[in-house]
């Protein structure tokens, strides 16, 4: 039976009990439902939904909840999500079986910031899209981690925060299905100079100054996935390193003298491990899912492609890395850049 206009809760029960008896069903859900069934005597109720006080209730939806024209809910106990945080480590999803889609939102970590302004970092990409698995679908994750911000030094040589990692989900044969870029490492000298936020293209973001680290970018058969690291010795100093991309790692060391630590290496790719770059004895850590190690300037963010390292400008600037880039392979694709404070994060949701 087709209901030929909405009908107030408080008349629904009579109505889905007349349909349920004229259609051969044996409940009346729909997603707009927020009760069903009497269920004092079975104590049971369609979809897994819980029994309570003698009916079955969905805490899904509100109590003015009205019953639109249609029939029974046919997502009824295929509806859920879950959310991955950070974890330093790579993490299995098996998709439910009766799930036809499932929807992905991915969130790169922030960058880290600096002495005096610790969320000066740039904030990691948004990347949502939705996929049709196969069921029982395998997916992996890697959830980005926050980098970390600056720390005192003589003349600010280690000044500069980390990159943020990326957040990655791939399937079962590592083809990456969705990225979302992380936020470039903050920079202090005479100035805080913000970490470049992740970016939702493909190609990721330069570095900030001059002679920075330069992008990691995607061109046809040249592609380069990993940042760059700025590697011209400015008094002495390490510099930060560039974020690493999906299938290589940033490029080059820090140069400096061995008076100011040892050299900060750039972040790993996805496909090596994803970590951070590390810091020298002097320097910091990049965040893992291929964030860039810092020093006297920011690391670059890891994603998709990794962000360049951050220099110095002509007036002695000291800047920060660029944010990582990003990529998706399903349908219904939706991106905000530079808007997730703090680590990263994976959202599933799923539905018949």
């Amino acid at each position: 039976l087709v209901l030929a206009k909405p009908i107030l809760r408080r008349d629904w029960l009579q109505a889905c009990l007349l349909a349920a008896s004229l259609s051969g069903v044996s409940a009346c859900f729909s997603p707009q439902i927020q009760e069903g069934l009497v269920c004092s005597e079975t104590q049971s109720c369609p979809g897994g939904q819980p029994c309570t006080i003698g009916v079955c209730r969905s805490a899904r939806f509100g109590p003015d909840a009205r019953i639109p024209d249609g029939l029974p809910d046919s997502n009824a106990g295929c509806i859920g999500s879950t959310t991955f945080s950070f974890v330093d480590r790579i993490e299995n999803f098996t998709a439910p079986s009766c799930a036809t889609i499932v929807t992905i939102e991915a969130f790169g970590a922030q960058g880290g910031g600096t002495i005096s302004d610790p969320g000066a970092g740039g904030k990691g990409a948004r990347i949502r899209a939705d996929f049709l698995p196969s069921p029982g679908a395998v997916f992996r994750i890697l959830v980005g981690e926050k980098g970390e911000a600056g720390s005192p030094g003589v003349d600010f040589s280690q000044g500069g925060g980390t990159g943020g990692g990326g957040s990655f989900v791939v399937d079962e044969s590592n083809a990456p299905m969705l990225v979302a870029g992380g936020g470039g490492g903050a920079t202090e000298g005479n100035s805080v100079q913000r970490g470049g936020p992740g970016q939702v293209t493909l190609d990721a973001q330069n570095g900030g100054g001059d002679g920075a680290g330069i992008a990691g970018f995607v061109s046809g058969t040249n592609d380069i996935d990993g940042g760059d690291s700025y590697t011209a010795e400015f008094l002495g100093y390490h510099g930060g390193t560039g974020g690493g991309g999906f299938f290589t790692d940033g490029f080059y060391d820090s140069v400096g003298a061995t008076s100011f630590g040892t050299k900060n290496t750039p972040g790993q790719s996805f496909l090596n491990g994803g970590d951070g770059g590390r810091g020298g004895s002097l320097g910091r850590n990049g965040g893992y899912g291929g964030g860039g190690a810092a020093g006297f300037t920011g690391g670059g963010g890891g994603g998709y492609t990794g962000g360049g390292a951050g220099g110095p400008g002509t007036d002695a600037t000291l800047h920060g890395g660029g944010g990582g880039g990003s990529i998706s392979s399903g349908t219904n694709p939706d991106s905000s850049p530079g808007v997730n404070s703090g680590d990263g994060k994976v959202i599933f949701s799923w539905r018949k």
